[in-house]
């Protein structure tokens, strides 16, 4: 009887203890802050990356066909031009031409008026550089003709700042008789440097002068042993 009821007394104390372990538990439980529920992300739009540049593969590009670009025609050169030409090259080249005549043949060029002005600058800048001072008169007749275009009376006129004044004062006068034209007045600009005084307008009233003039400087000329 004893056994029995000392048996029944463990009982009870484990059931004692188990209840106290669930309170504590529970009690535990209670004591936790509550946790806020984790709200579900929205989606969002996808953010489009950047698209690199795109270039042609190196192999395209090396195989791409090239148009070479259309050269531009050439201009047709006129039958007088190619004479004129063909004449230039030949005078300047045939070493059995002598300088006078290669010259003349020069001068010729230059003064025709039916060759093309380019080829009538090129044959009077080669016709000048052959011309001694004592055929610089070879010229005359193109500076005396009125449809002698101005780029050929500039070229002169630059000329004969390079010779002598016996050159410079009966060319000076050609030139400033073409009245009404800027070489006129260029001319005329030099005689009066030359002569120390400006005769006026009238060409003819600078003739003796210029005669006077030529006439001192043959005679400085020759006493200075210079010839002429």
């Amino acid at each position: 009887m004893e056994k029995s009821g000392s048996k029944n007394f463990g009982l009870v104390l484990a059931a004692l203890a188990l209840v106290g372990v669930v309170g504590y538990f529970v009690w535990s439980s209670q004591q936790q802050p509550a946790v806020a529920p984790i709200a579900p992300t929205p989606p969002t739009a996808a953010t489009p990356s950047a698209q690199p540049a795109r270039t042609l593969p190196s192999s395209s590009l090396e195989n791409r066909p090239v148009t070479p670009p259309t050269p531009a025609p050439a201009a047709p050169v006129s039958p007088k031009a190619a004479a004129a030409l063909e004449e230039i090259d030949t005078v300047l080249r045939d070493q059995s031409i002598s300088q006078g005549d290669a010259a003349k043949r020069l001068v010729a060029l230059a003064t025709d008026a039916t060759v093309p002005d380019q080829m009538r600058n090129d044959a009077l800048q080669h016709a000048m550089n052959l011309l001694p001072d004592e055929g610089f008169n070879s010229l005359d007749a193109l500076l005396k003709t009125k449809g002698t275009p101005p780029e050929l009376l500039d070229l002169v006129y630059h000329e004969i700042h390079n010779r002598p004044v016996e050159v410079q004062l009966p060319t000076a006068l050609l030139l400033m008789q073409r009245t009404g034209e800027e070489i006129s007045q260029q001319s005329r600009d030099l005689l009066s440097f030359h002569l120390e005084q400006d005769y006026g307008d009238d060409p003819t009233a600078w003739a003796k002068p210029v005669e006077d003039a030529l006439a001192k400087a043959k005679q400085e000329s020759a006493a200075a042993g210079v010839p002429k």
